[in-house]
């Protein structure tokens, strides 16, 4: 498998290319990570060998390669929905880079990697499965963020074209279960899934990963 480093447009990228890889998974990595966090580094390796695609995680605004020299380790209120539309367009220019390898068709985002997904996902039609890992509407952790909860919602709603999973943790600190149950709600279709396992928001069993594995597997490859 290759493993690249690759700078589009200023957003740094690291991709992970199975050597038959005929389309793409975007990873969206959680606060206060990176593309190159030893964690997201494993799911992205994982992911890239159990479904065949090219698997593609950007560092985030002002995470990773893109953090200012002076910023502190906790992020100003109201960053989150002022961040989503560069979010989208981020990805939506990653995704075209890459056209020779194929079309971006699965999302996975972890906490704020499945904030960012909702959006990113609905601004894309050509992904066909989309997996939201610890996310929903956030209401602590330190996110004080009011505009955020419509954001997400009126991005959930527009989830008509892919098939959504919803992974999440029934004592998560960040993201209670009634905002997560409203996020699903607003996801059109009868055939949308919401799994909850046990354990607070950074709590990623593995096989809460291997459902995430074969849902890729049975709707995006």
């Amino acid at each position: 498998m290759r493993d690249e480093r690759i700078d589009i447009g200023g957003v740094p990228v690291r991709i992970y290319r199975p050597p038959s890889a005929a389309a793409l998974l975007l990873l969206g990595h959680g606060g206060g990570h990176s593309k190159d966090s030893a964690r997201f580094e494993h799911l992205a390796r994982r992911y890239a060998e159990e479904t065949g695609l090219a698997v593609v995680c950007i560092d985030a605004v002002d995470h990773g390669e893109r953090r200012p020299p002076a910023a502190g380790h906790v992020l100003p209120a109201g960053w989150h929905s002022r961040t989503v539309g560069r979010m989208v367009e981020d990805w939506q220019a990653t995704a075209a880079a890459f056209d020779s390898i194929g079309p971006a068709t699965a999302y996975v985002g972890f906490s704020m990697g499945a904030i960012f997904g909702f959006p990113t996902v609905a601004a894309m039609a050509s992904i066909r499965a989309a997996v939201f890992v610890a996310g929903g509407i956030p209401t602590g952790g330190g996110i004080d963020d009011p505009p955020l909860g419509r954001l997400v919602l009126d991005a959930a709603k527009a989830l008509e074209h892919p098939q959504v999973l919803m992974l999440n943790k029934a004592d998560d600190e960040i993201f209670p279960v009634d905002g997560v149950h409203s996020t699903f709600d607003a996801v059109p279709g009868t055939t949308k899934e919401l799994l909850f396992w046990d354990g607070n928001h950074n709590d990623w069993p593995s096989d809460l990963i291997a459902r995430s594995v074969t849902f890729i597997q049975e709707h995006a490859t």
